[in-house]
């Protein structure tokens, strides 16, 4: 894992406790991001502070970067606990239930509902403060190392 966000960024007093720059970022996420996360005992949750950078032009967490955040989080649950393992997404689909503003910390989470030998069914949600921006669910398939 990186390390944690300093404290001394002017952004980071929004940045609970516990979360860090994802040493998974692919250089699409880190750009769009940077997102953040925190492994705990259930899994991942991923993170955003929404920055100037990430809105559309209504002052509102632009949809894009949403589903950039809902596809880490996928990616990132799916590969919870196997350290070996990589994913690519199959199929992605989401709804938008409301809209992001500036400065706020928006949550990740979700849930793997199945797993095959080559594939991992995804489902979750970004928050703020427990209201619902986005719901989505995802396939994603396994890459797993060749033996």
């Amino acid at each position: 894992m990186s390390p944690a966000v300093s404290s001394a960024s002017p952004s980071s007093a929004a940045v609970p406790e516990g979360f860090v720059l994802g040493a998974d970022l692919d250089p699409a996420e880190t750009n769009i991001g940077p997102f953040l996360r925190r492994d705990d005992d259930d899994g991942v949750v991923t993170g955003l502070l929404v920055g100037p950078q990430h809105c559309n032009e209504h002052g509102s967490l632009h949809g894009g970067v949403q589903m950039a955040l809902a596809d880490y989080t996928v990616g990132s649950m799916a590969r919870f606990g196997l350290p070996d393992e990589a994913t690519v997404s199959v199929s992605f689909s989401s709804s938008f239930l409301d809209a992001g503003r500036l400065g706020e910390w928006v949550e990740g989470r979700a849930e793997v509902v199945r797993r095959t030998g080559s594939l991992a069914f995804v489902q979750g949600r970004l928050t703020v403060d427990g209201r619902p921006l986005l719901v989505f669910e995802s396939v994603v398939k396994r890459l797993r190392p060749r033996t």
